[in-house]
């Protein structure tokens, strides 16, 4: 956006944004005038979505058909650009789809639409919002060929990005270890290029040789999924890729990042319960655990079958402790299974409400976080933060602006101290 230098009261100010066009008497009108006026359109209506953030508001859910068929339930969604997309039911046949261009990390594949031998492979699942023409419109002109269309129809394109998982990953565990690759924040990433953050996807390695996707802002991603030669599905994963309506995540100083970062949490969250519940599930699936898992008692004996390393019996917790623990939950991190310590708690009365909590082994008391006012921070990171915060007032090390406001933030948090 541009500055505007020495303004004054009462100044008309001309702004970024679309131009229209302007109507008197007299005026011919052509073809550009018109289409001017959609395009500051369309782009209101983009601003105007894109205060409500981005993801899927509801529906646009992916299943496995027959073959190479997908499902696509009717739904909304909106782009990162802003651009909504507004479905009815649609089937997808992704024996169609071609290999496009590729690079290193993460290569491009052809829409759906595009002819070819399908390519196996891993795969997100994107749509993206187009217009297609219908019917050939009354000319003055005579035949004025391919621009004729006499209306555009909203439609859709689906599109297939092709996925590099990290090098040496075991197939046992590719889905689990995709479905943390793909959270953005990225756990794990290093530090992200100004402007290289699409919505929820980063544009950047991680490491071990993975690349995250680098999706235009107008593609809306649905599914992870891994197809064979044949593009017949062996998995789909929805909610490795899918992230419900909210505020794009920004950095841990952002206001907003709370809320977005609980997303892909509870996104996490969703895919590994998805795949502990499958039949086929084994235990060598899981590398990495969610920082909290709201479980049913078939998802607890599942987990005690196929992972184990849970306390004998939960924890009861009234029902304050109960939802301080699930947020404070959602704030954390995902980790190793052999660096987490497990805590399993039960809502008090409720003995179908369970949450399972995974903390760091390091963490120094055994409590479960969350369970009383106030508890968030382990007093490992609260000593930590206290001497980021000493060393800036002493000007010893010189601790960037970012590392003193997170410090100041986890010691309103510390351990048996109120938060205000």
């Amino acid at each position: 956006m541009a500055t505007v230098l020495n303004a004054r009261l009462n100044q008309v100010v001309a702004v970024d944004g679309e131009p229209r066009s302007f109507f008197f008497n007299g005026r011919l009108l052509s073809a550009e005038d018109l289409s001017r006026e959609q395009a500051a359109r369309d782009g209101a209506e983009r601003r105007l979505a894109r205060l409500i953030g981005c993801g899927v508001a509801e529906g646009l859910t992916v299943t496995a058909g027959t073959g190479s068929l997908l499902h696509i339930a009717a739904g909304l969604g909106v782009t990162p650009s802003g651009a909504v997309i507004d479905i009815g039911n649609l089937d997808l046949d992704l024996s169609s789809a071609g290999r496009g261009a590729s690079f290193s990390g993460f290569g491009n594949c052809a829409a759906g639409l595009a002819e070819g031998q399908p390519l196996a492979g891993l795969y997100l699942l994107t749509l993206t919002p187009a217009w297609a023409g219908q019917g050939r419109a009354a000319t003055l002109l005579g035949e004025v060929g391919a621009c004729n269309r006499r209306t555009e129809q909203p439609a859709v394109r689906a599109r297939l990005v092709e996925v590099q998982p990290p090098a040496g990953l075991s197939a046992a565990s590719v889905r689990n270890e995709l479905a943390v690759a793909l959270l953005s924040p990225g756990w794990g990433l290093g530090a992200v290029p100004e402007g290289a953050r699409v919505g929820w996807w980063l544009r950047q390695r991680i490491g071990g040789g993975a690349a995250a996707p680098g999706l235009g802002a107008d593609e809306l991603p649905l599914a992870l999924l891994q197809i064979d030669a044949a593009a017949t599905p062996l998995w789909l994963d929805t909610d490795s890729a899918r992230r419900r309506l909210a505020v794009p995540p920004g950095g841990a100083g952002d206001a907003a990042w709370p809320e977005s970062w609980a997303v892909e949490m509870q996104a996490f969250a969703a895919q590994f319960t998805a795949e502990l519940m499958e039949a086929r599930a084994t235990g060598a699936a899981f590398a990495w655990l969610p920082p909290t898992l709201p479980l049913t008692a078939a998802g607890l004996a599942q987990f005690r079958k196929l992972i184990g390393g849970l306390p004998a019996a939960p924890e009861l917790l009234n029902r304050t402790q109960f939802a301080r623990a699930l947020l404070d939950g959602w704030q954390d991190v995902p980790l190793r299974r052999g660096a987490a310590r497990l805590h399993l708690a039960q809502l008090e009365g409720h003995p179908e409400r369970l949450l399972l909590r995974a903390t760091a082994l390091e963490d120094a008391d055994g409590r479960l976080p969350g369970g009383g006012p106030g508890e968030r921070t382990s007093a490992r990171v609260a000593s930590a933060a206290a001497r980021i915060l000493n060393a800036g007032r002493r000007g010893e090390g010189r601790p960037s602006k970012d590392e003193l406001s997170v410090a100041a933030s986890a010691l309103t948090q510390a351990p048996d101290r109120k938060r205000r």
